[in-house]
């Protein structure tokens, strides 16, 4: 909870002090301000590469696939406008992410479910080549809040709900590439992919990454 608590400090102590100090900057030049913004939206996330096995009635079970997880981000932003072209913007969101697999054995259907809850903390480079159309590209810092676990033997709730905080990894740290869209009146739309680079498994024993794609409707103030 203490790390926790440092990083939003940190997030939100690094946010007000560029904005004011880009304002007096900016109040100079010709550029477009520096904005405030919300930004609330849905993400596709998955994990990649080894696949942990299933126990059920004191035998492994061994998936071949994850499936992609539903969740939702929200969270606060800054864009800083540097120039007519570049914007710099630092931002806060609570994020949801997990996975689950399934397995066909012997015409029994399993199904497990990891849900794992975020704060993560972008760091963007937004690009403007054409009006409100922009490419943005950064480093994604993220720290795992908490994670939870349910498993399904042909639809039917065997764990519902396990604690497995413990066993995800505490940090992440992702690149984040995407495109977006800046409408006049402050609305604006973005999407994005990251590509976890730590793996999840805070036990040690696979190699498994967080994939998300995430679609978001903002507003800046």
């Amino acid at each position: 909870m203490v790390r926790f608590t440092s990083l939003v400090i940190l997030e939100i102590a690094i946010m007000a002090t560029v904005l004011f100090s880009s304002e007096e900057v900016i109040a100079q030049s010709t550029y477009p301000k520096s904005q405030f913004g919300i930004r609330v939206g849905g993400n596709a996330n998955s994990w990649t590469n080894e696949f942990p096995a299933l126990e059920f009635e004191d035998d492994l079970i061994y998936p071949d696939s994850w499936k992609v997880h539903f969740g939702g981000h929200l969270g606060a932003y800054i864009n800083i406008r540097l120039s007519q072209l570049v914007a710099l913007e630092p931002g806060v969101f609570y994020s949801q992410k997990g996975t689950s697999t399934t397995l066909d054995l012997s015409g029994i259907d399993f199904e497990g479910t990891i849900k794992s809850n975020y704060l993560d903390l972008p760091l963007l480079l937004r690009l403007y080549p054409a009006g409100g159309f922009n490419i943005f590209m950064g480093v994604q810092f993220a720290y795992h809040l908490n994670s939870s676990f349910d498993f399904e033997v042909d639809g039917n709730p065997v764990i519902d709900g396990e604690d497995t905080t413990d066993t995800i990894s505490e940090f992440d740290v992702a690149p984040v590439l995407g495109i977006g869209y800046e409408f006049e009146g402050g609305f604006n739309l973005n999407l994005a992919g990251e590509l976890g680079m730590i793996s999840v498994d805070g036990i040690g024993n696979l190699d498994t990454f967080n994939r998300n794609i995430r679609l978001s409707i903002g507003y800046a103030f």
